[in-house]
Order: C-alpha cells, then structure tokens, then sequence
C-alpha cells in the first residue's frame, strides 16, 4: 500500500508473481521501489525520498524465526542506500494484511498509522510526538488495544538525528542507518497494526508439515541450546579468537574486562525471562531488570552482543550495569547503539589526545569511567552540547572538530565499523568495505562461516572454518565466498526470516536449502532452485550497489579504514597487518564489475535489471 502523507491518500497496490521470482520480498522489493522512483537523485530528508517498509516473503508463516520486516531509503547517516531489518512481532501481524507499506511525501503535522485488516487512517498523534518508544507503544496499546503492534519512533528520530532507528515491541529495532530520523522527517510518529486475516499458501499442509520438523529440530540444536543460555553476548568467546574490538579499535588485542560484561554475567546478575521473537526457537532476545539506582531500569531488553562491545570493551567500561542502562536509554531514545557506542569511544580516544577539551565536552573523560559514558550518550540522543556535533555521526562530527580527528575514526560509507575484529578476519573486511549500507557483519556471513558458526559450505559452495593463520591473508580465493555470502544475505532478508535458520540452522539441518526452498514452493506455488535463489540475491545486490554508484559510490569508498591498518600487538592475530587489496581485484572480477566498482552493462544485464 502506498501512503501519501501530504495528501492523506491510500493506494493498495496487487504484488504480481513476476516480482516475487525477481526479487522474493523484504529488502528486494524495497531496493527496486527506490530505483524505479529515482530515490538516488533526491536528499535524504526531502519530501520526495520514499520510506518503504516491507514485510519478507515467509514473514508470519509458521516458518520458523519469519518474524522480520525491513525499512528501505536513501540515508541520511551515509546519503547512499539505507535499510535495517527488525524482528519481533510487527512484521508478523503486517503480512497478512499488506506486503508492505510504502510512504510518500510528509505530513504537516505530527501523525500515525492506523491499519486494521480492510480498515486504514492517519490520527493526529500530537499527544504522544515527544514520548518516547517505550511510552509510545504503552499509549497507543492503551488507546487501541493490547492486541495491536506497534512500530514507532522515539525523541531522536522526531529530530532527525541520523543514527536514529524504528523500534517495535520489546526493543527490536531497524538499528542501523537513520531510518528513524527519516520517518521523523515525515512527522510519523508511528504504526500499530492488527490483523484477523490469514496468509494464503499453495499447500498449507504440506508447509506446515515442514515447518514443524524443522522448528523442533533448530529448537533442540546447539546453538539454540547456546542462546538461550547466554544470548548473543558471547563476548569472552569471540575474545578468545581475536574477534573483539578494544578503546576505539586500538590496538590492545586482549582487554580482561570482558570477563565482567559477559552474557553469563547478564543471565546472572539481571535477567528476568527470555524474550523470543515470533515462532523463534532459539530464544536470543531477553527481558532483564536493574533494581538498584544509578541504573535501575525494568521492563528492559537486555544487551546484545554488539551493544556490550560498542559500550564496554570500545570504551574499555566493565560495568554491566552502566551498559545495560545505556541499553534500554537507546532503545526509549530511539537510537543504534552501534554508531551511538562507537561515538562515544571516538570521543574518548579524541580528549585523551588533546582533540577533544573539557571546555568542549562540558565534563571530563576518560577510558573505563561509565558515569561519564552515560552522561556523554546522553548527550549524543539528545543532540545537546557537544552531542550536537557527534550525533551527525563519527565521519560528519571528525570534519567538523578537525585537528586530524577523521584518523581516530573506524568508518565505511560513513557507517560505523561493527564489533566484531576484521584484523582477525580478513574476508570479512572485505564484506564490510563492499556491503552496501557502509561496514556491516549482517549483509553476509564472513563472521560466520570462518568461525565454525554455520555449515554453508557444501550447500553454496564455499569454505568452511578456517584458522586465524590462514584468514589473515589477504588471498584472492575468499573473494568468491565472501560474495556468494553477501547474496546469500539479500536473499535471508528479502524472505524475513532470522539469519540464524540460515547460519545456525545449517550446522542443525543438513539439507536446510532443500527445505527452505520446498517450503517457498508450498506457499507460492513457484519452483525454485538453489542457484535460481542465489542469483536472486545477486540481483539485489547489484541494484543496491548500482544504486550506490548512481550516489557517487566508487572503488574509492571501498577501504579499509587507518586505524585498522594498525596490527593487534596481543591475542591470536597480532602482528598480522590488514589488507584487501588483493580480494578486492578478484571480488569486481567475480562481481562482473569494472576496476572502479561499477557493475557492467553485461552483469545488469545477465541479472535482467538493465532497465533501471
């Protein structure tokens, strides 16, 4: 449905089979709206700039984890292509009714989405245009009913700081890439959905037959076992492997503060219950309580692992508590943590060099001290004082503060690097120099299927675990892995389904791609192969990266940040200095991409989107 919040205009719209056999659902879909409309030409907070949400192709059926919808537009964080996923409920309640919705132009006032099966309006949303998510979701529940979902904004995305992010239920989030300030730039504030309607499929039996065996086999695996155990924080381990980023991407290597702020610590000292997302056999999600002032918070979800990275070892802070609170601050304000933590540890990193003063900051700062890191994000959520400056991002605030600052900033595309170490992988900083959004370990499986966390490789065709002395080389070989991956992950996104299935569910389930492609079949009725499945992925990943190149995006932008040229002097991969240059040259050539990153008239072609 397309929404026309200038005019107060609904416009429901028939997805026709053609485009799902091109582009599934969820992110693909969103990429092609933005191209047919010539989202690439526009600024990031115009009125002409589309934000298109869409729910995936399995998203609500009883496949297991479908619980994801995504948020597709042009960024105002990095002006190139932003999108984020997020789980939960929403999504789940929105398929039945809508495969998304697609909204155009901007309101004049405050306002929010109403949809009930047949039924839609905007209401005027001036009562709740300053709460934020937590008390958003609270009152319009409270107005509507318990039974509607709710996808909202909180104080940061109404004014448009670009690290702001949607929220819905209990603290998912579409996190990454200003989502949030462009729906406050649209004055919506929010969108609660109910549903009585049901999905349709071509054999209801036969998919639920399926989706039952494998939801009790990924409930009794290993990894599910591990998750619900401790979640996604398993930051002592992946400390063990080089994996874990230190004082602002220094290079320490080792930090024993992470003995502290583990999820066994969390599970210890704060949890209340898990908090799984729709139909999710694994359970990561949780609901964790701090009854104690400085940082009491209740009704929270608990930290994930990139959130107790971004806050704690960036910032080398040690107090689980002080994170935990940043959490749920984050999550009410509306914000990434990831970006919001590597802020922080910037700032850090830049009073200790004497960039930085206290005059500037209005307090002082040093490494470890978690009082002052709460008052700083604070600060950033609010865009207060010095916060004004940081929370345009670490690229836009290293320009402004100069003094060489930009050399302190660990930045791709103007996407904040995420928490997990590419010096201890090199093929993964390859995926985060070509991910579309900016530095991502979510658009592919570089962390994944070097780590022994997936079994991908018989199925696609790639390299299973691989040993750190083997994976900090800069050898030609991973640049096909890395790319199958990365369509790999267009395709996880545009189905709305949990990259766990994916990663984790192959380690559980041998023949997971035969089961994931029967199980299209029986909703859709469209046949399917593996291959068939894949290029699909790389379609979307060549529309997205054409759309880049169109926002300026060239060979230029894919690096690897100074302060990652550094080599760790402790842990597993010290000595060991990063480099992709070597991968890149093979990566275009296998992309079908000229020697600046561009994809050729032949690839756009071969993927049938030389039309866009």
């Amino acid at each position: 449905m397309e929404v026309d919040l200038e005019k107060n205009l609904f416009i429901e719209k028939k997805i026709e089979k053609n485009m799902i056999k091109k582009f599934l659902g969820g992110v693909g879909f969103g990429i092609e709206y933005l191209m047919r409309e010539k989202a690439h030409e526009v600024e990031p907070f115009s009125e002409k700039n589309p934000l298109v949400l869409m729910t995936g192709l399995l998203t609500g059926t009883t496949y297991p984890c479908s619980a994801f919808y995504s948020v597709s537009s042009k960024s105002p964080l990095t002006s190139i292509i932003g999108e984020g996923v997020s789980g939960g409920y929403f999504g789940p309640e929105l398929r039945p009714i809508f495969n998304g919705i697609i909204f155009k132009n901007k309101s004049g006032e405050p306002v929010y989405l109403i949809i009930e099966d047949e039924h839609y309006e905007l209401k005027d949303a001036s009562e709740i245009w300053g709460m934020d998510t937590k008390n958003t979701i609270k009152m319009v529940q409270s107005k509507l009913g318990k039974e509607y979902k709710v996808a909202c904004i909180g104080p940061s995305g109404e004014n448009k700081i670009p690290l702001a992010c949607i929220m819905n239920d209990h603290g998912r989030a579409v996190g990454r890439s200003g989502m949030g300030a462009i729906m406050g730039s649209k004055k919506l504030k929010a969108i609660a959905v109910k549903s009585t309607k049901k999905i349709s499929y071509e054999n209801e039996s036969k998919f639920k037959e399926i989706t039952r065996d494998l939801m009790k086999k990924l409930k009794n695996s290993n990894p599910a076992l591990t998750l619900r155990q401790i979640g996604t924080n398993a930051i002592e381990y992946f400390e063990m492997f080089a994996d874990v980023p230190h004082q602002n991407w220094s290079e320490m290597g080792k930090w024993k503060g992470v003995n502290d702020i583990t999820g066994a610590v969390v599970r210890e000292k704060m949890l209340v219950r898990l908090k799984p997302c729709y139909l999710c056999p694994f359970s990561c999600g949780r609901e964790v309580e701090i009854k104690e002032d400085p940082y009491k918070i209740e009704n929270a979800a608990g930290p994930e692992y990139e959130t107790v990275a971004a806050f704690g070892s960036m910032c080398l802070n040690s107090n689980i508590e002080s994170i935990a609170y940043i959490n749920d601050y984050c999550n009410k304000m509306g914000v990434d943590t990831i970006s919001t933590g590597s802020l922080v540890a910037f700032a850090i990193d830049c009073y200790e060099r004497g960039i930085l003063s206290e005059e500037d900051i209005g307090f002082s700062l040093s490494w470890g001290d978690h009082e002052s890191i709460v008052k700083l994000t604070k600060l950033i959520c609010e865009r207060k004082g010095i916060g004004e400056i940081l929370s345009l991002g670490t690229r836009k605030a290293a320009e402004i503060i100069g003094k060489n600052a930009e050399e302190l900033t660990v930045e791709i595309k103007g996407l904040d690097v995420p928490m997990h170490e590419p010096r201890a992988n090199f093929p993964l900083g390859l995926q985060y120099a070509t991910a579309n959004r900016g530095a991502c370990h979510l658009r592919g499986f570089g962390t994944d299927i070097y780590g022994g966390f997936s079994n991908l490789g018989k199925a696609i065709g790639i390299r299973e675990e691989v040993p750190i002395k083997f994976r900090t080389i800069d050898d030609p070989k991973f640049a096909r892995d890395i790319a199958i991956s990365q369509n790999l992950s267009e395709v996880n996104n545009s189905l709305g389904i949990c990259r766990q299935t994916i990663s984790s569910g192959s380690l559980a389930i041998e023949n997971i791609f035969d089961l994931l492609i029967e199980s299209i079949y029986c909703l859709t009725g469209i046949s399917f192969t593996l291959d068939e499945i894949l290029q699909i992925g790389e379609r979307i990943f060549n529309l997205k990266r054409k759309f880049n190149v169109l926002c300026g995006i060239s060979k230029k932008d894919d690096r690897i940040p100074i302060k990652l040229k550094t080599p760790l002097i402790n842990g597993r991969a010290r000595g060991k200095v990063l480099s992709i240059d070597k991968m890149l040259q093979e990566y275009y050539k296998f992309r079908g991409w000229d020697e600046n990153g561009k994809p050729t008239s032949n690839k756009l072609k071969e993927l049938s989107i030389d039309e866009y």
